[in-house]
């Protein structure tokens, strides 16, 4: 089996979490597709649920399987379900590869429960190999990238084409591992022209990991938000 089996695996133990609940927040990426595929499949059973979708790539994808999405409700979100590009023993996150990194906090934050699904490849000992998402202003984003690279080594992700659903662009922060992820998102998030930084901490409720030796299930209970 590959990573994509794992990844399918995932998908359909989370989506049994999602049945009976009103408002879904659904993340984006790789791993998310399968779940999506999975909720379309069974469509019939979550034909009063509203989905607030990350990206306007996982909202196509829901709307496509005749879902209702949503922006705008009063409350809190019942639970979300979401990748990343790396999970440390503490539940703490790199997310935002694929560039929705604003929304996917956004809407993390404001649930009552975020679970986070990924294959094993995705788990680590400390977080940082990968590189840190952050979503910059276009606006002197030359200048941005220069005070990052004050601190590590600051790349553009996919060029000045490559814009996320807000506008804005992606710079990829190469802190390597790191030993205090709480300092180093502080110390990116106060330069000015980052709007969010792809460190998530104390947002994940549990997770679903699986690999060569099945799905792992883990709780997070000191994560609160």
């Amino acid at each position: 089996m590959n990573s994509e089996n794992f990844k399918k695996m995932a998908a359909q133990k989370a989506v049994e979490k999602l049945h009976g609940k009103k408002i879904v927040g659904i993340g984006t990426g790789s791993t998310v597709k399968y779940l999506i595929d999975e909720i379309g499949a069974d469509k019939k059973l979550f034909q009063d649920t509203l989905f607030v979708p990350t990206s306007n790539d996982s909202e196509k994808k829901l709307i496509q399987y005749g879902l209702k999405v949503t922006h705008e409700f009063a409350g809190l979100i019942d639970i979300t379900v979401d990748g990343c590009d790396e999970i440390d023993p503490e539940g703490r996150l790199i997310k935002g590869g694929g560039g929705a990194l604003t929304r996917e906090k956004m809407v993390a934050y404001n649930s009552r429960n975020v679970v986070i699904i990924a294959d094993s490849t995705k788990s680590v000992n400390k977080l940082g190999n990968f590189g840190v998402p952050v979503e910059i202003l276009p606006f002197l984003w030359k200048n941005t990238v220069e005070r990052l690279n004050e601190f590590y080594r600051t790349e553009i992700n996919g060029g000045l084409e490559a814009k996320t659903d807000n506008g804005n662009l992606v710079a990829i922060v190469r802190t390597g591992d790191m030993d205090d992820p709480e300092k180093v998102f502080n110390l990116i998030k106060n330069v000015p022209g980052v709007v969010e930084v792809g460190i998530f901490l104390n947002l994940t409720n549990s997770s679903i990991i699986c690999g060569m030796d099945g799905c792992s299930v883990k709780d997070y209970p000191l994560n609160k938000r």
